[in-house]
């Protein structure tokens, strides 16, 4: 009776399994609106299992993370990410190639010359994609059908603002200035879309004028933009870099966060500031890429990887764990990684400079294959799932020419085997990139609003008191912490030691929580400005601006400031006033450690009238349990 029972289930699995590849077939096999291009589909070697959309550029910008150091102020500016020409494509599972975007006549009579960072919607209907329209266009965030019906523009339309501030000065070829106006509605690139389903969708933006400190490179954010909205809002605070973003369950956005904060706590404990200013400093600057999560309504950030190694375009996979593109060396070649959810190995804003963050938790780090099918070392990068647990990706062979990017498929399973990855399509004229998959997905959110909830039930006051004793009347959020010295949850909760010991988190944590601290500064890194009428550019400055007690022996509610040009950095202090310090205890194979209690990896925007939770005050920072598993649909 078992036994057939069990051949029943095996059946229903294997059947079900079978219907939802021909639902992902259906899909892209029915009628399309182009056809396809004879001449690319020659550069076919293997066909896929499901429909595969990406990017084939002249140059291979795309996989470069950061914005380049440029001087925007005189026409043409740099284009950051640009390529001379990008064609989006769509390879089915017959072998077949589309051009979907090249030569494509948009409404207003137009076409896209270069194209970026692909997307499939929830439903998996349609691609969302960055897209440029001529040499010196900015990006801005297009769709299309995977049909290739529809192509439309979706964001820098007419009725587009803009950047939200005044960007850089911008100056004509002819030394005439442009207007405010018309830098704002020029000035800014929006790139990486991800779809929200009822929520509209998401991208990485320029729209918050910025040019970091220390540095002179575009700050881009994670911005959403609901469904009727006027116009988008930033969901981050970045004044570096956030890339990559995509939607997992939970309603959390996750994406790549250039942590590149200038600032570190003073030797004497007394302040946290810019290390440009000079002086001693017990902690050290950060300079690393991590994978975030943010909510889509903004109410909570935490992080989601913390490896040595950079994370960039994290994809959560079919096996549970997160795929990302990295380099196992500084200034190394790209490579591709996976972890489990929560690995972290690093957070230098709140060590003792020259510390490493102990660890003896069970989530994992696994590096991808590093070998083609004639044993050539193979650069690789763009890691993306596929429902047949495989992961795509774009590969080259070490020392051979860009153009020799091409699309690769390969296992998922890189703890148990060494893989050998099967190229599918190399155009030998083009740097072949950013595969991503046609296929629906199956957490669909709710409908809700991305705007924050109103937190006026917890009564706003009429002002807060500055550190300068000043009155602050502005705009302000609710900020909610209710473990501020609680144990961070250790990633894998359960964790046997080799000698047998089994460690319980919440009595013998990862990283040990703060036990001294009695209120909360407030600093701002306010954003760079450029409406000076003779300076270019004025630097953001660098402020103290609130100082919160707690309101419980473990809690703190308040209102502080909310203004996205001044972003802001919590900071614990103890009960004399100073940074928080202490030193956790040493356990077993776990060294004793020195921990600030300064969220200094990342910068928090706080929406007005919304609602910010985030949980300890310690090395880590927020982080929340949930399973990324990628999910299949209908």
């Amino acid at each position: 009776m078992w036994l057939h029972v069990r051949r029943s289930i095996i059946v229903l699995v294997a059947v079900s399994v079978i219907a939802l590849f021909a639902f992902a077939r259906v899909l892209t096999q029915k009628s399309m609106a182009i056809t396809p291009n004879s001449a690319a589909t020659q550069h076919v070697e293997h066909q896929p299992t499901c429909a595969i959309v990406f990017t084939s550029r002249t140059e291979p910008s795309s996989i470069q993370p950061e914005a380049p150091e440029s001087e925007p102020y005189r026409e043409p500016v740099e284009i950051p990410w640009a390529a001379r020409q990008g064609r989006l494509r769509m390879l089915d599972r017959d072998g077949h190639l589309f051009e979907l975007t090249w030569g494509r006549i948009l409404p207003d009579g137009s076409t896209i010359t270069d194209v970026m960072s692909p997307s499939v919607s929830l439903d998996g209907k349609r691609v969302l994609f960055a897209g440029r329209k001529g040499e010196a266009a900015r990006w801005r965030i297009f769709e299309i059908g995977v049909d290739g019906s529809h192509l439309k523009q979706l964001t820098g339309n007419v009725d587009d603002p803009g950047c939200i501030a005044i960007p850089p000065l911008r100056f004509r070829a002819d030394g005439s200035r442009f207007t405010d106006d018309e830098r704002k509605k020029l000035d800014y690139d929006d790139i990486d879309p991800t779809d929200l389903g009822p929520n509209g969708f998401a991208f990485a933006s320029s729209r918050l004028p910025d040019l970091g400190r220390d540095h002179s490179r575009r700050a881009t954010q994670i911005w959403t933009w609901a469904p009727g909205a006027t116009a988008p809002e930033p969901v981050t605070a970045n004044r570096n870099n956030d890339r990559w973003p995509i939607l997992i369950v939970g309603e959390q956005i996750l994406f790549s966060l250039w942590s590149r904060n200038r600032e570190a706590v003073a030797a004497d404990l007394s302040e946290v500031r810019p290390v440009s200013l000079g002086g001693q400093f017990a902690t050290r600057p950060t300079n690393n890429w991590m994978a975030a999560i943010v909510m889509t309504n903004a109410a909570m950030f935490g992080y989601a990887i913390k490896s040595v190694e950079p994370v960039w375009r994290p994809r959560p996979l079919f096996n549970g764990r997160v795929a990302f593109m990295t380099a196992s060396t500084p200034g190394g070649p790209m490579r591709l990684a996976q972890a489990d959810w929560g690995y972290i190995r690093t957070s230098p804003s709140s060590l003792a400079d020259g510390e490493q963050l102990p660890y003896e938790g069970g989530a994992q780090l696994y590096f991808g294959p590093n070998r083609d099918a004639q044993g050539r070392e193979l650069i690789a990068a763009c890691p993306s799932p596929s429902p047949d647990r495989s992961v795509l990706f774009a590969g080259l062979p070490a020392g051979s020419p860009t153009n020799s990017y091409a699309i690769y498929r390969v296992s998922d399973d890189w703890k148990s085997a060494s893989q050998t990855p099967e190229r599918l399509f190399d155009d030998p004229e083009f740097v072949d990139a950013e595969p991503v998959a046609v296929y629906p997905r199956r957490f669909v959110p709710e409908p809700r609003p991305l705007t924050p909830p109103n937190a006026s039930a917890y009564g706003p006051p009429e002002s807060v008191k500055l550190v300068s004793g000043e009155p602050y009347t502005g705009p302000m959020g609710y900020i909610e912490n209710v473990a501020m010295s609680r144990p961070i949850r250790n990633p894998i909760p359960w964790h046997d030691r080799s000698n047998g010991e089994r460690i319980d988190p919440r009595v013998n944590p990862l990283v040990s929580p703060p036990p001294n601290v009695k209120s909360l500064a407030v600093y701002s890194a306010n954003r760079d400005r450029f409406d000076d009428p003779e300076q270019l550019r004025v630097p953001g400055t660098w402020e103290k601006q609130m100082i919160l007690p707690l309101d419980g022996p473990d809690s703190l509610r308040a209102w502080i400031f909310s203004d996205p040009l001044r972003p802001a950095v919590l900071v614990g202090l103890d009960g004399q006033g100073k940074v928080a310090s202490w030193v956790g205890p040493a356990s077993g194979d776990r060294p004793a450690r020195t921990y600030f209690a300064q969220a200094g990896d990342h910068y928090s925007g706080v929406r007005t009238n919304g609602y910010h939770y985030c949980n300890g005050c310690h090395t880590g920072h927020t982080f929340a349990v949930l399973d990324p598993t990628e999910r299949l649909g209908r």
